[in-house]
């Protein structure tokens, strides 16, 4: 065949009734899936989803905690153990969640996990998972930091190699005011606090030589300074003076028991409610304190602690809005749309404590700092503004405060989280975040306070222009972008939503690589 006939043959263009099919099939879809919508919205026109995210981290952690309270199930351990194994990705390395990448405080825990649950009979598993973690800058790499705090309960890591949040932090006013971090901050800032005044150790059977570098090319600035700067502020902390460290651990006791309503200690996380346990047993309350017990609870049939992926009627409302709008529903045009607008109006939460919030401040969906969730309220200004909300009065005030909220609150780097970014960490903060109990910059959260803030004409706004710097910066080199809490095509097409809305074209190169990759 010649290129001119092959052009041709090429070039045909398929019958006249394949596109028509197509669509047939397309709105056959589209029908079906607004149909089950509206059967799964509740009586109060809202949607509440009851998704869970898999976490080899939390599995671990679950493993870790068992074992120090001294509480070991056989079954959850075999389901446990198995489930991490096939979480192990081609490199050696483990992932924190199904489709993402190695990550290497994730490897060292898993490694410590499955030696803790007896996986012995897969030697190569174990090799592999070492070899990873040597060949990223061992145990003692900067990464692996939130491994090692928890390694640090076991003997195989010093406390004074995990960095210390003193207790007396919490007394400080930026920890207690009402614009300082919420409930839930506050609380796992407790735990940690107690936790490295207190130093817990219950030694097993945890081998982290293979995980170590003891390669002598690597730099020994470096090596010196991965331990230098925790062991000083260790040294510091020991120095309080003892009434003073009694008060603190007190006032951290206090914080830790107010507010435990039995089940719920740690907002739906169990990492968050696991640290919270550990700290009120290290304190003296045995694993019959419900607070305790909390971390202790079954998990699901296979072993394997879950997490709610979104617990927010209101989010998730605006969610299947934003859906609804995309498949060409209309407020007054359709019932099921009609009566979510009806609900998302006035569902707002106004936390009376720890916030500053105030009745101006709409907080759709409250964070699990008990703060307004940017995310949540980004989402519902969105869906408001899709669906073509009627205006009136309350439309109007509701809109106006949540435009004032997200632009009031971002990160001097641009970024937002789903546990609402601060401008400035709370001294110990940064602490916190190394320690992985405080979570970065989402790119989804961002690109959602993005897209709400275009859609009531802020393209312009400094804020909008910084995000979308921090956006465009944060793109992997592959095309997609990396969320902690969300698969890479769902964060990335969040992002050229939000990038499109902020009027960077299809011709740019980050659209272009996100396309190519998606």
């Amino acid at each position: 065949m010649d290129a001119a006939t092959h052009r041709a043959s090429t070039d045909t263009p398929p019958p006249a009734h394949e596109p028509d099919a197509a669509r047939a099939r397309l709105d056959a879809a589209l029908a079906a899936a607004r149909a089950a919508l509206a059967d799964q919205q509740d009586k109060e026109g809202g949607w509440t989803a009851s998704t869970t995210a898999d976490s080899t981290w939390h599995a671990a952690v679950d493993i870790l905690v068992h074992h120090l309270l001294d509480a070991v199930d056989p079954v959850r351990t075999a389901g446990q153990r198995a489930w991490i194994a096939v979480r192990q990705n081609d490199d050696g390395g483990f992932v924190r969640r199904a489709d993402g990448p190695s990550d290497l405080s994730c490897t060292v825990l898993a490694h410590a996990a499955l030696q803790l649950v007896g996986h012995t009979e897969d030697g190569e598993l174990l090799d592999r998972a070492a070899r990873f973690v040597r060949r990223h800058g061992g145990i003692d790499a900067a990464d692996a930091e939130p491994a090692r705090f928890w390694l640090a309960f076991t003997g195989a890591v010093p406390w004074d190699r995990t960095v210390p949040l003193p207790p007396e932090l919490l007394l400080l006013p930026a920890w207690t005011s009402d614009a300082g971090p919420g409930p839930k901050a506050r609380a796992v800032a407790a735990a940690v606090g107690v936790l490295g005044s207190v130093r817990p150790v219950r030694e097993l059977r945890v081998d982290t030589a293979p995980l170590t570098v003891t390669d002598s090319t690597r730099p020994a600035l470096r090596a010196v300074a991965a331990t230098a700067a925790p062991r000083t502020a260790h040294v510091l902390a020991r120095r309080s003076p003892g009434p003073l460290r009694r008060t603190a651990l007190r006032e951290a006791e206090h914080l830790l028991l107010d507010g435990q309503d039995g089940e719920e200690t740690g907002g739906g996380d169990p990492v968050a409610t696991a640290v919270r346990a550990l700290a009120l047993w290290a304190l003296g309350h045995g694993t019959r304190h419900p607070a305790v017990g909390a971390a202790l609870r079954p998990a699901d049939g296979d072993g394997v602690p879950r997490v709610p992926a979104r617990s927010s009627t209101a989010g998730d409302t605006a969610l299947v809005l934003r859906a609804l709008a995309a498949a060409g529903d209309r407020a007054g045009s359709d019932p099921v749309v009609d009566r979510a607008v009806d609900r998302l109006l006035p569902h707002r939460t106004y936390p009376t404590t720890g916030t500053g919030a105030g009745p101006d401040s709409p907080a759709y969906a409250p964070d699990l700092n008990g703060t307004p969730d940017p995310d949540g309220t980004a989402l519902v200004l969105t869906a408001l503004d899709r669906v073509g909300a009627p205006r009136s009065r309350e439309t109007d005030t509701v809109v106006a405060a949540g435009v004032r909220r997200l632009l009031a609150r971002q990160a001097a780097h641009g970024g937002r989280s789903g546990h609402g970014v601060r401008r400035r960490f709370p001294p110990g903060g940064r602490a916190l975040a190394r320690a992985g109990f405080l979570t970065p910059a989402s790119p989804v959260v961002t690109a959602h306070v993005v897209e709400a803030l275009c859609a009531e004409g802020y393209a312009w706004h400094p804020v909008v222009r910084r995000a979308v710097r921090l956006l465009l910066a944060d793109q992997a080199v592959e095309g997609f972008w990396e969320d902690h809490r969300h698969g890479r095509p769902y964060a990335t097409t969040q992002v050229l939503l939000a990038l499109d809305a902020a009027g960077v074209g299809a011709g740019h190169l980050a659209v272009e690589g996100a396309m190519e990759w998606l």
